[in-house]
This record gives C-alpha cells, sequence and structure tokens, in this order.
C-alpha cells in the first residue's frame, strides 16, 4: 500500500498497516487522499485502489469488490478513469470492471450476457422511474419514463423539451404524438398497434394482417367504431391483396362495421384493381381492371341501365383502333403499326416503337414513320420540361461511371486531328427546299471524325460522340381505295358501311433488323455525332496538351 499524505485525523502513513475499527475524519472539507507515487503515463498506471473484504462463514477472507482511479491514456496529463469492480463468485483477489467513466465523462457499463446492464426502481409505492436527460443549463430536454401508477400502469413513456412525445403501454400498443388508445383490440396474439397522434393507427397481426385507420379503431368484439365525430377511412393489407374503405361523417363512437368491413377498392393477389366491386364480373357496379388488360364498368341508374365492356382489338391488319372527332370532323386516330401503337393528328403523329425502343415521328394519313418532317415544339412555343431552353440534362454522376482515366497519346492525336475537322455546311433537303434561304450550320463530318480515330489507331465505334445506324427499306405500293357509300336498311339499321376513297401511294417500310427485313429490302445507313461528348473529347485533350507545354516551359524557364 502506498502513502496516505495530508493532515489525517488517524495517522496512517506507513506501507502496509492493519487498521483495527473505523477511520473517521472530520473537518471543514473532509477528504481522504491516495498517491500513488509511481512515476509514469501509462493508460491505467497511477492506479489507487479502495478495496472492500469480507470473511465468510468458514473465516475465510474473500474480495467483493473495488473501487479504482487510474491514468485515462498515455500522454503526459492528469486525465483519469474511476472504475468500479464486483466479484461475481469466482473471480478471487481480482473482482471483474463493471462500470468505467473516462476523463470526459462517458459511462460504460459492462455486465455478463443474459443479464441486465442497467436496472432502476423508485422505492416509493407506486411512483415512476425515470432517465432524464439536461441540457447544459440544466434544463429538461428529453426522457424515458416507466409509470407504475394508474391507467399508465407498467407503460415506457419517451418525451422531448420535457413533454411526452411516444408512449408503449402494458399491451405493446405504441402512442406517437398521443396515448395509446385503450380502446383498442388486445384479444389476439402477437398484435402489433402503432398511433399515431390520437386518429391515426398502425395495426398488424404477426404480418398475416396490416392495416393503417384513420379516425377508426377495434375493438375486442372486433367492431369498427368512430374515434371523432367525422369521416373514417383504412387501409388493409391481407395476404397480398390491398383493400381501401371509406367511411361517412358519424359522432364519435358510432358503429362503422358496414363500411370498414365492405372495401370501397381492392387491389387483389392477381393484380386484378376492383373499384366498387369485390370480385372481377359485372354482377354489381363498379370498375374492374384486370391485370390481363381487360377492363369493366357496370353504371346502374335505375331502369336507365347501361354498362359498357370494352374488349379493343383490330384483326386481319394495321390501321385506326380509335377515330376521335369534334363535331362530324375526324381530328386524330390510336392505331396499331407492325405491332405497335401510333396516335396523332393527320400528317403529325408519333409511333411507340419497341423495336428501337423509341418514340417515332409518324404520319397518321400514310400510315408510315416519317424522317425530318416533325418538330417537337416550336421557336414561339417552346417545351419548358424537356429543358428545350437551357439544352438538355445529361446524367454525368460518378457513381455510375467506371474506368475513368486521362486521354491516351493515341486519344490526344486523334483530339488534335479532329479538332480541325469543323467546317461549315448547309443540309442538302433544306437547300432544295429553302435555296438561297437555307441557313449555314457548324461542325464536323461523322466520317472523317471516323478516318481521325483510325489515323490514330482508334476505332471510332468504341466511342459514344461517333455514331452509326443501320435499318432497311421496302416501298410498297398501295392502290387506291373507290368510295363506298353507307347502305342502311328499312329500319335505319347500317348494312354496309361508307368507305372514303383515297388515291394510290408508294408507303415505305422501315425495318431494324436484318431477320424481320424482307429479302429484297435495301440497307440504309446513317452516320452521326454527338456533339457535347466530342467537344469534352477535344477539350480535354486541349487541355492536356496545354498542361504539357506548360510544364515544359516552366523547366525552359527555370
Amino acid at each position: 500500500m502506498s502513502k496516505y499524505i495530508g493532515t489525517p485525523v488517524v495517522n496512517v502513513s506507513v506501507d502496509t498497516v492493519d487498521v483495527t475499527g473505523d477511520i473517521t475524519t472530520t473537518d471543514t472539507t473532509p477528504e481522504v487522499i491516495i498517491v500513488n507515487n509511481t512515476h509514469e503515463d501509462t493508460d491505467g498506471g497511477r492506479e489507487g485502489k479502495l478495496t472492500f473484504k469480507g470473511q465468510a462463514s468458514g473465516g475465510e477472507e474473500t474480495t467483493l469488490a473495488q473501487i479504482q482511479a487510474s491514468h485515462d491514456g498515455t500522454a503526459d496529463d492528469e486525465k483519469g478513469d474511476l472504475i468500479f469492480k464486483t466479484n461475481d463468485g469466482s473471480d478471487g483477489a481480482s473482482p471483474t470492471e463493471r462500470m468505467r467513466i473516462d476523463s470526459v465523462g462517458t459511462v460504460n457499463i459492462t455486465s455478463p450476457s443474459n443479464a441486465r446492464s442497467f436496472s432502476m426502481k423508485n422505492s416509493a409505492s407506486n411512483s415512476a422511474s425515470q432517465i432524464t436527460f439536461l441540457s447544459d443549463d440544466a434544463t429538461e430536454d428529453s426522457f424515458i419514463r416507466n409509470e407504475s401508477s394508474g391507467t399508465a400502469v407498467d407503460t415506457l413513456s419517451f418525451g422531448t423539451g420535457g413533454s411526452e412525445r411516444m408512449r408503449i403501454d402494458d399491451k405493446g400498443r405504441v402512442g406517437i404524438g398521443g396515448t395509446p388508445n385503450t380502446n383498442w383490440r388486445n384479444d389476439i396474439a402477437n398484435q402489433e398497434v402503432l398511433m399515431l397522434g390520437t386518429e391515426a393507427t398502425l395495426y398488424s397481426d404477426s404480418g398475416v394482417t396490416t392495416q393503417l385507420l384513420n379516425n377508426a379503431f377495434i375493438n375486442n368484439s372486433d367492431t369498427f367504431l368512430n374515434i371523432s365525430t367525422r369521416g373514417a377511412s383504412q387501409y388493409l393489407q391481407y395476404q397480398g391483396a390491398h383493400k381501401w374503405y371509406t367511411a361517412a361523417s358519424a359522432s364519435a363512437g358510432s358503429n362503422i362495421n358496414t363500411e370498414m368491413t365492405t372495401p370501397k377498392m381492392t387491389l387483389d393477389v392477381s393484380g386484378n384493381l376492383l373499384i366498387g366491386n369485390t370480385a372481377t364480373g359485372l354482377t354489381s357496379a363498379g370498375v374492374n381492371a384486370h391485370s390481363d388488360g381487360i377492363l369493366e364498368v357496370r353504371r346502374d341508374i335505375g331502369t336507365n341501365y347501361s354498362s359498357t365492356v370494352a374488349y379493343i382489338s383490330r384483326g386481319g391488319s394495321d390501321g385506326n383502333i380509335f377515330t376521335f372527332y369534334e363535331s362530324t370532323t375526324a381530328v386524330g386516330n390510336i392505331g396499331t403499326q407492325s405491332g405497335d401503337i401510333y396516335l396523332g393528328t393527320g400528317t403529325c403523329g408519333i409511333r411507340f416503337n419497341d423495336a428501337v425502343n423509341g418514340v417515332l415521328p409518324f404520319n397518321n394519313n400514310t400510315p408510315a414513320q416519317t424522317d425530318n418532317t416533325i418538330d417537337l415544339g416550336f421557336s414561339s412555343v417552346r417545351y419548358d420540361d424537356i429543358f428545350a431552353t437551357n439544352g438538355t440534362i445529361n446524367t454525368s454522376d460518378q457513381n455510375e461511371k467506371q474506368d475513368i482515366a486521362s486521354l491516351t497519346n493515341a486519344e490526344i492525336t486523334a483530339a488534335t486531328a479532329i479538332s480541325k475537322l469543323f467546317k461549315t455546311y448547309k443540309w442538302k433537303d433544306k437547300v432544295a427546299s429553302k435555296g438561297d434561304s437555307a441557313r449555314t450550320h457548324t461542325g464536323v463530318v461523322a466520317q472523317q471524325v471516323q478516318t481521325a480515330m483510325s489515323n490514330a489507331g482508334l476505332d471510332a465505334s468504341n466511342y459514344a460522340f461517333w455514331c452509326s445506324d443501320t435499318w432497311w427499306e421496302k416501298d410498297v405500293e398501295v392502290a387506291a381505295v373507290e368510295a363506298v357509300d353507307e347502305v342502311v336498311d328499312e329500319d335505319g339499321n347500317v348494312t354496309t358501311e361508307a368507305v372514303e376513297a383515297k388515291d394510290a401511294y408508294t408507303r415505305t417500310d422501315q425495318y431494324y433488323t436484318k431477320d424481320e427485313a424482307p429479302s429484297d429490302a435495301t440497307e440504309r445507313n446513317r452516320k452521326g455525332i454527338r456533339y457535347p461528348e466530342l467537344l469534352a473529347f477535344v477539350g480535354a485533350a486541349t487541355e492536356q496538351r496545354l498542361t504539357s507545354i506548360e510544364a515544359r516551359l516552366t523547366a525552359l524557364e527555370g
């Protein structure tokens, strides 16, 4: 034992001493000082201990617990730990550390597995136990409290700013922003109830059923009741099916079981969407959208019963499925072309072509795809959400890129050559249609870019700024159609539909793979440039060349 120093009431100053009885120190500021006179800065060094011992029934001495203060860290400083140790019955003279308060005030509590690390009990009858977290000014910021009296017995509450924010009651029901509704059913094993505020509730019974309710609860009689005087709603998920319910406004406590057990809308396990029905079919009014594309609609209006089911198919040939009219004038169409759908009016339309995964210009009158004839927007009527005014937005996220590298010497050589290829030009078709009014453009020629890449030992097709697209075309002669007048019988029924006359014309069909193209189709190819990427390629080469030149100039000047 090291020496005691100071001005002790009991003079204990020898290295080894046995003191019998109590040691009492009386002073205006009494203290017991333990000094370790070993000069060291090791972590855990400079330690001083209070060891508590006792004697068992057989007289043998046992070490029960220790309190130890020691150095925290390895620096030459004054930081210290306070360590509490207890004997679990098998530690002998070396009790096990159970709690440590380090130099910054962090408290670490250690316990064996399957044991409680920290327990609290308020010895006062029917009183709460609470952990309070205080701010620097000692005001109550947040707390965790266990209630043990009244209606809140065995509940766990969480609070911030001095006010309760969440509570878990003795049935496992959770309330956030409000106390759990004790009227909620508790008769099902493994049920979970989460309340948000006072009227929104998320309910689950082991995940078999999940329900989200607003202004409604279910009691132990399996009955739905209103919480407050207004409408109620419910979303339910059960074994893959999803259902939605609503109930009209009713007074608090009203029985709304009928409304909350008859769904207004259902998404069943087969993917069918049922509105106003509980099953597919036309047995009752509602709308059913089948997962296989069938649409069922039934509306009951007294004796003016009507129901419509639309099965849409154009068999035998491509063409219009829907034709839209303004009064008696046709203004647009939706139809099919080679397995695709098109829509538009007159010569201005679009085709959704999944062969190229693109939306393509289309002439509804022909009907056939059309090239370089349709604009998206106009100079005075621009699209804003396409960002046409400010340019397109191209993805450039590092998280979606790989193989990021500076340009190689070969790429710099190619980019330098390409930078000399920018020229002015006019489009041939614009000159044909506008003559001298056709405007001058600036850019490169894709074939010349390809040559520059090849001369540098590179394959242009490996770079996204250079594009080459191939397709196949075949002209089809379409015969003229003679007009046919509509024929109506004596009862007013149409026996022969009218047919509009059409002149003969040539339609050009396009194919995007060689396999689907007829053997006599003509192969076409068009090359293009993605200018943002090409300019980035040239710019990167220019920067690397300038950096190299500057480095050499600096070396020469030095």
